[in-house]
């Protein structure tokens, strides 16, 4: 049986929708931390306009990538940086007293982090700067400190502190994906950083697992599951283990989406005779409101940062469509006109962008356009494409695809730079950024 045997499906043209089979059997369990190591892999090289020279900080945790190593990567795959090779550094300065910026200039930099690392037993200390080469002024400083379980956080914190430094933006890299894992005839619901390092199981078991979504505050992941032959939403606490069923009144369900302020639950249900609509839950008194009535398939809601509005998937039209209604049902219009298929949309933190998954020429692409429907970009044509997920400063996308295979992980900025894949074991997809 598919994942969504149950569900109705908004098939694009020429090309059939990839389902995502699944098997309903065993049970879901709870599981202990995992580990792995930070791998990513470039699709493809990318020039930036903000070039920045990253020298050596020290020596961190034994078996971790270093400081230096993370702010590289995650600056690199940023898709607004290019990152000079480290062989064409001059030294490798831990303070901003006595450096030379005539000699970093000539390596193509114009802006330099640098730092040092201090550890005291199992405590680390990073100290970081950020200099304009142009007219040598330290533009940021900060330190951090904490654990050696914290460390390669700290190095995020610190690719976070350049990009803010030069770009004038928050930056993507302090937060975390969730993802499921399928190997080995198990499915694992798993939390990791952004950039995919040291992935923690939250739950597995033989059941599939899929569409998990964030709760405000990262407490807690919505996902759909299976029971009794009916996909049924959970959501788990991730600070106990603790899960609870959504009630489903006998029809299959799919979707989840929480409002930004946590107290409500949008999400897709199916009614006799294969009719799909969106229901908005109260989480705190369990009141439910449908809120769609056209077309006989509505799904895939999700909120604006406002949580004035919904977005979501109808055919109403007659083929797959991002449309928009206010968070009770009203005010519906349409937001997507470009082409036959167009599903699955994710809104940028600020409101200003739609990420969706837009059928081109036969193959389900990741694009972009602003809120009006206008200003289609596709970022990403090499693969089947699935479920956008915006990074919480909204400038980052993490999508499903497909490379050599296997479902991956992938994310790529929304100028269309730095496009790489998670190197994570088994098959990954159904990721999610940590909602904000």
């Amino acid at each position: 049986m598919s994942a969504n045997s149950s569900l109705p499906r908004l098939t694009p043209p020429r090309r059939p929708f990839l389902a995502r089979a699944v098997l309903l059997c065993g049970a879901l369990a709870l599981a202990p931390l995992a580990q792995a190591t930070l791998l990513v892999h470039v699709a493809k090289a990318v020039r930036s306009s903000d070039p920045v020279a990253v020298p050596d900080f020290g020596a961190g945790p034994a078996g971790q990538p270093s400081i230096a190593q993370i702010v590289r990567q995650d600056l690199r795959y940023s898709g607004y940086f290019h990152v000079i090779a480290p062989d064409l550094y001059p030294a490798d300065p831990h303070a901003v007293r006595g450096l030379s910026s005539a000699a970093w200039t000539k390596t193509g930099a114009l802006t330099l982090a640098l730092g040092s690392v201090q550890s005291a037993g199992q405590d680390y200390r990073v100290q970081a700067y950020v200099v304009n080469l142009l007219d040598d002024k330290v533009i940021a400083a900060r330190r951090f400190s904490g654990a050696a379980a914290s460390y390669h956080q700290m190095g995020q914190d610190v690719a976070n502190l350049v990009y803010r430094a030069v770009t004038g933006h928050s930056g993507p890299f302090r937060g975390h994906i969730a993802f499921v894992d399928a190997r080995g005839g198990q499915f694992r619901l798993q939390v990791a950083a952004s950039d995919g390092w040291n992935p923690r199981t939250v739950l597995r078991g033989r059941i599939p697992v899929i569409s998990p979504a964030w709760s405000p505050g990262h407490g807690h992941l919505a996902y759909v599951s299976y029971r009794h032959q009916h996909s049924v939403i959970y959501i788990q606490n991730l600070r106990n283990g603790q899960r609870r069923q959504v009630p489903g009144h006998g029809a299959a369900q799919s979707a989840p989406a929480y409002s930004p302020g946590g107290h409500y639950l949008a999400f897709a249900r199916v009614w006799d005779h294969g009719r799909t609509e969106i229901v908005r839950l109260n989480l705190a008194d369990g009141q439910e409101r449908v809120l769609t009535r056209e077309g006989t398939v509505n799904t895939s809601p999700v909120w604006t940062p406002s949580g004035r509005h919904i977005l979501f998937v109808s055919n109403r039209d007659g083929s797959a469509q991002i449309f928009q209604m206010n968070r009770n049902g009203g005010g519906v219009r349409r937001l997507s006109f470009n082409g036959g298929y167009n599903v699955s949309p994710a809104i940028s933190p600020n409101g200003r962008w739609i990420g969706f998954i837009h059928a081109d020429a036969g193959i389900l692409s990741l694009a972009v356009m602003d809120r009006q429907g206008g200003d289609l970009r596709v970022l990403y044509a090499g693969a089947n494409c699935e479920r956008p997920s915006f990074a919480p400063d909204g400038r980052m996308l993490l999508f499903n695809t497909h490379q050599g295979g296997r479902k991956v992980l992938a994310e790529v900025a929304i100028n269309g730079k730095g496009l790489h894949f998670l190197q994570l074991p088994g098959q990954a997809n159904e990721g999610s950024w940590d909602f904000v």
